[in-house]
């Protein structure tokens, strides 16, 4: 009796022919399992078990191109048979390959690299000509002293030989590159030096608008803030009053809409304001909502020189 093996790669089962052929049972390692087609045979040993489901993989191969029978198997090529005492009879001709010929190797080829970046104790005083015909004029009317902004340019130049933007003179002029880096540092310079003008004070006016050392100045001046301050107070004194009475009119805890009175002076949140007063945040709402109420007719109906202004955040004079 014939007897087949799957692939390797498909675990390498033993499968025997059954019903002359007609049949075949696969030895999977928990039992045998009969099939009644050759088609059912291929389907279960590529999908690695015993019953495959609907829709399993079909690699479409026939049988004998599966365990490689026939025309597909190994043996389908007849083996080439060569008879030694062939090479020894008058007819045969023996080949002799000729040797291959020697390459010599061409010699390394040496490609100069062109050297990067200035060398400034070479070339420094080629930058300077450049600097002073191109920039002088200008740093000048900025007021700077030029040999302070050459300093600047010989570190700029020695920055970029290390950086990633060195002279290369495959790709531009000396002249272009040094008028390139002046004009960039130049402009770096003023810029620095125009913000410390513009922050910077060296003096204070006096009265009569003049410049004068803060050494010789009189700078301990004081404004008489505290009428506005006793004004202020009042006026909140006076608010208070009212939204005191507002609240204990409306149902609302008189000591709480005062103390969120004084809280929103201070710019409190209203969760903030619930935490300290430990009150509920819709209690600490409809109380602030109470009170920005009363002081907006207070401020309506009562002109006064200084008012409480309420805003989100807080309470501030105006």
């Amino acid at each position: 009796m014939q007897m087949f093996f799957a692939r390797t790669e498909h675990g390498g089962h033993r499968v025997v022919p059954i019903q002359g052929g007609s049949a075949f049972k696969v030895n999977w390692p928990h039992g045998s399992v009969t099939y009644p087609s050759k088609r059912q045979v291929i389907l279960a040993l590529v999908n690695r078990t015993p019953q495959p489901p609907p829709g399993a993989y079909d690699p479409h191969l026939t049988f004998d191109r599966y365990f490689r029978r026939g025309r597909h198997g190994l043996n389908r090529r007849p083996a080439l048979s060569v008879d030694v005492f062939d090479l020894f009879r008058p007819k045969a001709q023996i080949a002799i390959a000729k040797p291959a010929p020697k390459i010599t190797p061409s010699p390394k080829l040496t490609v100069f690299q062109p050297e990067r970046g200035i060398d400034l104790k070479k070339r420094a005083h080629e930058v300077r000509k450049l600097f002073f015909a191109g920039f002088a004029r200008r740093v000048h009317r900025y007021g700077y002293d030029p040999e302070d902004v050459l300093q600047e340019i010989y570190q700029g130049i020695l920055v970029r030989n290390k950086g990633k933007c060195p002279f290369d003179s495959t790709k531009s002029s000396f002249g272009h590159y040094v008028h390139m880096v002046c004009g960039c540092i130049v402009s770096n310079y003023h810029r620095r030096y125009s913000r410390l003008a513009r922050n910077e004070v060296f003096g204070v006016l006096t009265v009569n608008d003049e410049m004068v050392d803060v050494a010789d100045a009189d700078l301990v001046r004081v404004e008489a803030v505290q009428e506005d301050q006793v004004s202020f107070s009042s006026t909140l004194a006076v608010l208070s009053s009212r939204i005191e009475r507002a609240a204990a009119a409306a149902g609302y805890d008189p000591k709480l809409a005062t103390s969120c009175v004084d809280y929103l002076y201070e710019g409190r949140k209203n969760r903030e304001i619930a935490e300290i007063t430990g009150s509920s945040a819709a209690m600490v709402t409809k109380v602030i909502r109470l009170v920005r109420s009363v002081a907006l007719e207070w401020r309506e109906g009562v002109p006064q020189p200084q008012m409480l202004h309420v805003q989100e955040g807080g309470m501030t004079p105006r």
